[in-house]
Protein backbone atom coordinates (compact mmCIF):
# COMPACT_ATOMS: atom_id res chain seq x y z
CA UNK A 1 0.00 0.00 0.00
CA UNK A 2 1.76 3.42 -1.31
CA UNK A 3 0.97 6.38 0.19
CA UNK A 4 -1.00 9.04 -1.42
CA UNK A 5 1.72 11.70 -1.61
CA UNK A 6 4.19 8.80 -3.33
CA UNK A 7 1.76 8.57 -6.00
CA UNK A 8 1.40 12.01 -6.59
CA UNK A 9 5.07 12.22 -7.05
CA UNK A 10 5.04 9.42 -9.08
CA UNK A 11 2.67 10.73 -11.29
CA UNK A 12 4.16 14.16 -12.21
CA UNK A 13 7.28 11.96 -13.23
CA UNK A 14 4.77 10.01 -15.59
CA UNK A 15 5.50 7.11 -13.73
CA UNK A 16 2.10 5.10 -13.69
CA UNK A 17 0.16 2.02 -12.94
CA UNK A 18 -3.12 -0.04 -14.58
CA UNK A 19 -5.50 0.35 -11.82
CA UNK A 20 -5.44 2.52 -8.97
CA UNK A 21 -8.36 2.17 -6.10
CA UNK A 22 -8.43 5.20 -4.20
CA UNK A 23 -10.15 4.78 -0.48
CA UNK A 24 -10.54 6.38 2.89
CA UNK A 25 -11.95 9.12 4.66
CA UNK A 26 -9.70 11.75 3.62
CA UNK A 27 -11.39 12.97 -0.17
CA UNK A 28 -8.40 15.37 -0.09
CA UNK A 29 -5.94 13.31 -1.66
CA UNK A 30 -8.58 10.96 -3.57
CA UNK A 31 -9.96 14.45 -5.37
CA UNK A 32 -5.99 15.11 -5.85
CA UNK A 33 -5.27 11.98 -7.50
CA UNK A 34 -8.24 11.77 -9.68
CA UNK A 35 -8.08 15.06 -10.66
CA UNK A 36 -4.49 14.56 -12.06
CA UNK A 37 -5.26 11.52 -13.65
CA UNK A 38 -8.14 12.84 -15.46
CA UNK A 39 -6.83 16.37 -16.47
CA UNK A 40 -2.44 15.99 -16.69
CA UNK A 41 -2.20 12.18 -18.57
CA UNK A 42 -4.25 12.85 -21.85
CA UNK A 43 -4.13 16.30 -24.33
CA UNK A 44 -7.50 18.03 -24.23
CA UNK A 45 -7.62 16.29 -28.53
CA UNK A 46 -7.07 13.23 -26.62
CA UNK A 47 -9.64 13.37 -23.37
CA UNK A 48 -12.00 13.14 -26.67
CA UNK A 49 -12.26 9.85 -27.09
CA UNK A 50 -10.23 8.04 -24.46
CA UNK A 51 -11.15 9.97 -21.45
CA UNK A 52 -14.60 8.22 -19.81
CA UNK A 53 -16.13 8.98 -16.56
CA UNK A 54 -18.67 6.80 -14.79
CA UNK A 55 -20.32 7.08 -11.09
CA UNK A 56 -20.41 3.92 -9.30
CA UNK A 57 -24.30 4.24 -8.79
CA UNK A 58 -25.06 4.42 -12.25
CA UNK A 59 -22.35 2.02 -13.42
CA UNK A 60 -21.96 -2.08 -13.52
CA UNK A 61 -18.81 -3.58 -13.61
CA UNK A 62 -19.54 -6.01 -16.26
CA UNK A 63 -20.16 -2.67 -18.36
CA UNK A 64 -17.16 -1.18 -16.76
CA UNK A 65 -14.88 -3.47 -17.99
CA UNK A 66 -16.11 -4.00 -21.03
CA UNK A 67 -14.95 -0.16 -21.35
CA UNK A 68 -11.19 -0.85 -19.82
CA UNK A 69 -10.54 -3.42 -22.26
CA UNK A 70 -10.48 -1.33 -25.28
CA UNK A 71 -8.01 0.29 -26.81
CA UNK A 72 -7.34 3.82 -27.16
CA UNK A 73 -7.81 6.01 -30.03
CA UNK A 74 -5.15 7.67 -31.60
CA UNK A 75 -3.68 7.88 -28.14
CA UNK A 76 -1.09 5.78 -26.55
CA UNK A 77 -3.39 5.06 -23.83
CA UNK A 78 -6.89 5.89 -22.18
CA UNK A 79 -8.03 6.83 -18.70
CA UNK A 80 -11.49 5.40 -17.22
CA UNK A 81 -12.73 6.77 -13.76
CA UNK A 82 -15.15 5.54 -11.40
CA UNK A 83 -16.42 8.55 -9.28
CA UNK A 84 -18.40 7.83 -5.88
CA UNK A 85 -17.02 4.16 -6.13
CA UNK A 86 -18.27 3.84 -3.32
CA UNK A 87 -21.95 3.89 -4.45
CA UNK A 88 -20.96 0.61 -6.96
CA UNK A 89 -22.82 -2.23 -6.33
CA UNK A 90 -21.18 -4.87 -7.91
CA UNK A 91 -18.24 -3.57 -5.48
CA UNK A 92 -20.26 -5.34 -2.50
CA UNK A 93 -21.04 -8.65 -4.60
CA UNK A 94 -19.16 -11.92 -4.92
CA UNK A 95 -20.21 -11.70 -8.92
CA UNK A 96 -18.98 -7.87 -9.38
CA UNK A 97 -15.73 -8.96 -6.99
CA UNK A 98 -15.00 -12.20 -9.23
CA UNK A 99 -15.02 -9.81 -12.18
CA UNK A 100 -13.07 -7.32 -11.34
CA UNK A 101 -10.24 -9.63 -9.42
CA UNK A 102 -10.01 -11.36 -13.60
CA UNK A 103 -9.70 -8.01 -14.81
CA UNK A 104 -6.89 -7.11 -11.97
CA UNK A 105 -5.07 -10.22 -12.92
CA UNK A 106 -5.12 -9.29 -16.27
CA UNK A 107 -5.41 -5.89 -16.90
CA UNK A 108 -5.63 -3.82 -20.16
CA UNK A 109 -2.08 -2.24 -20.50
CA UNK A 110 -3.09 0.67 -22.11
CA UNK A 111 -5.67 1.64 -19.82
CA UNK A 112 -5.54 3.38 -16.40
CA UNK A 113 -8.49 2.11 -14.48
CA UNK A 114 -9.38 4.38 -11.72
CA UNK A 115 -11.69 4.00 -8.73
CA UNK A 116 -12.36 6.92 -6.60
CA UNK A 117 -13.92 5.01 -3.08
CA UNK A 118 -14.51 7.55 -0.61
CA UNK A 119 -15.36 7.83 2.75
CA UNK A 120 -14.79 4.01 3.53
CA UNK A 121 -12.74 1.44 2.71
CA UNK A 122 -12.65 -2.58 1.11
CA UNK A 123 -11.90 -5.04 3.94
CA UNK A 124 -8.45 -5.81 4.07
CA UNK A 125 -8.33 -8.99 5.52
CA UNK A 126 -10.94 -10.49 2.72
CA UNK A 127 -9.82 -12.00 -0.24
CA UNK A 128 -10.93 -9.28 -2.30
CA UNK A 129 -9.30 -6.97 -0.18
CA UNK A 130 -5.86 -8.79 -0.54
CA UNK A 131 -5.77 -9.51 -3.64
CA UNK A 132 -6.58 -5.80 -4.70
CA UNK A 133 -3.35 -4.63 -2.20
CA UNK A 134 -1.35 -7.08 -4.06
CA UNK A 135 -1.96 -6.83 -7.59
CA UNK A 136 -2.90 -2.96 -8.24
CA UNK A 137 -2.24 0.20 -6.95
CA UNK A 138 -4.18 0.92 -3.05
CA UNK A 139 -4.18 4.05 -2.14
CA UNK A 140 -5.68 4.47 1.96
CA UNK A 141 -6.57 8.38 2.29
CA UNK A 142 -6.66 8.45 6.37
CA UNK A 143 -7.25 11.79 8.30
CA UNK A 144 -4.13 13.62 9.32
CA UNK A 145 -3.32 13.87 13.15
CA UNK A 146 -3.24 17.56 14.05
CA UNK A 147 0.39 17.01 14.70
CA UNK A 148 0.77 16.19 10.73
CA UNK A 149 -1.59 19.57 9.86
CA UNK A 150 1.75 22.07 9.94
CA UNK A 151 3.70 19.98 7.81
CA UNK A 152 0.79 19.18 5.02
CA UNK A 153 0.06 23.12 5.23
CA UNK A 154 3.40 24.43 5.05
CA UNK A 155 4.46 21.93 1.93
CA UNK A 156 1.21 23.15 0.09
CA UNK A 157 2.60 26.81 0.75
CA UNK A 158 5.90 26.09 -0.70
CA UNK A 159 3.96 24.75 -3.88
CA UNK A 160 1.84 27.87 -3.97
CA UNK A 161 5.46 29.91 -4.68
CA UNK A 162 5.06 31.34 -1.08
CA UNK A 163 6.01 30.88 2.23
CA UNK A 164 4.41 31.43 5.61
CA UNK A 165 5.48 32.14 9.45
CA UNK A 166 4.96 29.60 12.68
CA UNK A 167 2.01 31.68 13.64
CA UNK A 168 0.22 31.69 10.17
CA UNK A 169 0.34 28.43 10.03
CA UNK A 170 -1.03 28.17 14.06
CA UNK A 171 -3.74 30.04 12.66
CA UNK A 172 -4.94 28.39 9.53
CA UNK A 173 -5.07 25.26 11.91
CA UNK A 174 -7.10 27.18 14.25
CA UNK A 175 -9.26 28.41 12.02
CA UNK A 176 -9.99 25.90 9.26
CA UNK A 177 -9.08 22.42 11.56
CA UNK A 178 -8.05 18.97 9.62
CA UNK A 179 -10.11 19.69 6.60
CA UNK A 180 -7.26 19.35 3.95
CA UNK A 181 -9.83 19.99 0.55
CA UNK A 182 -10.84 23.61 2.81
CA UNK A 183 -7.48 24.34 3.49
CA UNK A 184 -6.16 24.00 0.02
CA UNK A 185 -9.24 26.06 -1.23
CA UNK A 186 -8.59 28.87 1.32
CA UNK A 187 -4.63 29.38 0.41
CA UNK A 188 -5.68 28.95 -3.35
CA UNK A 189 -7.83 32.16 -2.64
CA UNK A 190 -5.41 33.31 -0.99
CA UNK A 191 -2.18 32.86 -3.25
CA UNK A 192 -4.38 35.12 -5.54
CA UNK A 193 -4.06 38.12 -3.44
CA UNK A 194 -0.45 37.71 -3.29
CA UNK A 195 2.39 37.90 -5.61
CA UNK A 196 5.14 35.20 -5.99
CA UNK A 197 7.78 34.64 -2.78
CA UNK A 198 5.54 36.82 -0.67
CA UNK A 199 5.00 35.60 3.05
CA UNK A 200 1.65 34.39 4.78
CA UNK A 201 1.74 35.98 8.09
CA UNK A 202 -0.88 35.59 10.87
CA UNK A 203 -2.39 39.07 9.52
CA UNK A 204 -2.71 38.04 5.72
CA UNK A 205 -4.54 34.53 7.59
CA UNK A 206 -6.95 37.07 9.72
CA UNK A 207 -7.06 39.31 6.86
CA UNK A 208 -8.16 36.42 3.96
CA UNK A 209 -8.97 33.42 5.88
CA UNK A 210 -10.51 34.62 9.34
CA UNK A 211 -12.20 37.51 10.48
CA UNK A 212 -14.55 37.80 7.28
CA UNK A 213 -15.63 34.58 7.93
CA UNK A 214 -19.17 34.99 9.24
CA UNK A 215 -18.47 32.37 12.40
CA UNK A 216 -15.26 30.06 13.48
CA UNK A 217 -14.98 28.18 16.31
CA UNK A 218 -11.33 30.19 17.52
CA UNK A 219 -13.44 33.71 17.22
CA UNK A 220 -16.10 32.14 19.58
CA UNK A 221 -13.74 31.31 22.15
CA UNK A 222 -12.42 35.15 21.90
CA UNK A 223 -15.49 36.68 22.23
CA UNK A 224 -16.18 34.05 25.22
CA UNK A 225 -13.18 35.41 26.88
CA UNK A 226 -13.24 38.59 26.53
CA UNK A 227 -17.27 38.42 27.30
CA UNK A 228 -18.07 40.21 24.46
CA UNK A 229 -21.64 39.49 25.10
CA UNK A 230 -23.08 41.05 21.39
CA UNK A 231 -20.69 39.02 19.40
CA UNK A 232 -21.44 35.88 20.91
CA UNK A 233 -25.17 36.05 20.99
CA UNK A 234 -24.16 36.82 17.21
CA UNK A 235 -22.45 34.15 16.43
CA UNK A 236 -24.67 31.59 18.06
CA UNK A 237 -27.02 33.10 15.99
CA UNK A 238 -25.21 32.38 12.53
CA UNK A 239 -24.70 28.68 14.51
CA UNK A 240 -28.27 27.92 14.56
CA UNK A 241 -28.97 29.14 11.13
CA UNK A 242 -26.49 26.62 9.64
CA UNK A 243 -26.96 23.91 12.11
CA UNK A 244 -25.98 21.21 9.15
CA UNK A 245 -22.34 23.10 9.10
CA UNK A 246 -21.86 24.25 12.58
CA UNK A 247 -23.35 21.43 14.65
CA UNK A 248 -23.92 22.55 18.12
CA UNK A 249 -22.20 19.37 19.89
CA UNK A 250 -18.54 19.44 18.81
CA UNK A 251 -18.78 23.46 19.93
CA UNK A 252 -19.65 22.51 23.21
CA UNK A 253 -16.84 20.20 23.20
CA UNK A 254 -14.43 22.75 21.97
CA UNK A 255 -15.44 25.10 24.74
CA UNK A 256 -15.13 22.25 27.41
CA UNK A 257 -11.73 21.64 26.01
CA UNK A 258 -10.86 25.38 26.55
CA UNK A 259 -11.68 25.75 30.23
CA UNK A 260 -10.33 22.14 31.15
CA UNK A 261 -7.05 23.87 29.68
CA UNK A 262 -7.82 27.09 31.77
CA UNK A 263 -8.31 24.55 34.78
CA UNK A 264 -4.50 23.29 34.75
CA UNK A 265 -3.16 26.84 33.88
CA UNK A 266 -4.86 28.11 36.94
CA UNK A 267 -2.40 25.31 39.15
CA UNK A 268 0.27 24.93 37.09
CA UNK A 269 3.23 26.39 38.77
CA UNK A 270 5.11 27.14 35.91
CA UNK A 271 6.38 30.74 34.74
CA UNK A 272 7.90 30.15 31.23
CA UNK A 273 5.33 30.77 28.25
CA UNK A 274 6.67 28.34 26.14
CA UNK A 275 6.80 25.58 29.13
CA UNK A 276 3.04 26.33 29.76
CA UNK A 277 2.06 25.75 26.52
CA UNK A 278 3.75 22.80 26.33
CA UNK A 279 1.66 21.82 29.79
CA UNK A 280 -1.83 22.33 28.54
CA UNK A 281 -0.85 21.18 24.91
CA UNK A 282 -1.16 24.36 22.99
CA UNK A 283 0.89 26.08 19.87
CA UNK A 284 2.89 29.18 22.02
CA UNK A 285 1.42 31.56 19.58
CA UNK A 286 -2.05 31.49 21.96
CA UNK A 287 -0.39 31.32 25.14
CA UNK A 288 -0.73 34.91 25.37
CA UNK A 289 -5.11 34.55 25.41
CA UNK A 290 -4.88 31.95 27.44
CA UNK A 291 -3.38 33.74 30.00
CA UNK A 292 -5.67 36.27 29.52
CA UNK A 293 -8.67 34.45 30.58
CA UNK A 294 -7.12 33.08 33.51
CA UNK A 295 -7.10 36.38 34.46
CA UNK A 296 -11.21 36.96 32.98
CA UNK A 297 -11.73 33.85 34.65
CA UNK A 298 -11.29 32.31 38.70
CA UNK A 299 -10.48 28.75 39.50
CA UNK A 300 -13.99 28.48 40.55
CA UNK A 301 -15.70 30.41 37.40
CA UNK A 302 -13.36 28.24 35.63
CA UNK A 303 -14.73 25.13 37.21
CA UNK A 304 -18.39 26.34 37.10
CA UNK A 305 -18.41 26.74 33.61
CA UNK A 306 -16.64 22.98 33.00
CA UNK A 307 -19.96 22.31 34.80
CA UNK A 308 -22.25 24.56 32.60
CA UNK A 309 -20.66 22.71 29.25
CA UNK A 310 -21.40 19.31 30.76
CA UNK A 311 -24.59 19.99 31.47
CA UNK A 312 -25.51 21.60 28.06
CA UNK A 313 -23.87 18.42 26.75
CA UNK A 314 -26.34 16.20 27.86
CA UNK A 315 -28.95 18.79 27.48
CA UNK A 316 -27.89 18.65 23.43
CA UNK A 317 -28.36 14.50 23.55
CA UNK A 318 -32.05 15.08 24.93
CA UNK A 319 -31.12 14.47 28.55
CA UNK A 320 -32.78 16.37 30.77
CA UNK A 321 -34.11 19.20 28.53
CA UNK A 322 -37.26 20.08 26.03
CA UNK A 323 -35.21 22.89 24.49
CA UNK A 324 -33.91 22.78 21.02
CA UNK A 325 -30.20 23.32 20.19
CA UNK A 326 -29.87 27.04 19.68
CA UNK A 327 -32.20 27.54 23.22
CA UNK A 328 -29.42 25.53 24.74
CA UNK A 329 -26.49 27.20 23.54
CA UNK A 330 -27.90 31.13 23.84
CA UNK A 331 -28.32 29.69 27.72
CA UNK A 332 -24.83 27.87 28.33
CA UNK A 333 -23.08 31.50 26.73
CA UNK A 334 -25.28 33.26 29.17
CA UNK A 335 -23.57 30.93 32.20
CA UNK A 336 -20.45 30.89 30.46
CA UNK A 337 -19.67 34.47 30.59
CA UNK A 338 -22.19 35.33 34.15
CA UNK A 339 -20.36 32.52 36.30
Amino acid sequence: MQSPQKILEDLQKNSYAPIYFLQGEEVYYIDAITQYLEEKLLTPAEQNFNLTIVYGKECSMATLLTQARRFPMAARLQVVIVKEAQEMADLKSAMGQQLLLHYVHHPQPTTLLVFAHKYKTIDGRSAFGKALSKHNVLVTSKKLYDAQLPSFIKSFVQNLQLSITEQAVCLVEAYIGNDLTRIANELHKLRINLTANSTITDDTVEAYIGLHKPFNLFELQKAIVQKDYPKSYQMIGICASSSKEHAALPIVTILYNFFAKLLVLHQTKETIPTKIAQQVDIHPYFIKGYLNAVQKYTLHQTMDNITYLHQADLQLKGINSNMNDYQIMKELIFKLMHP
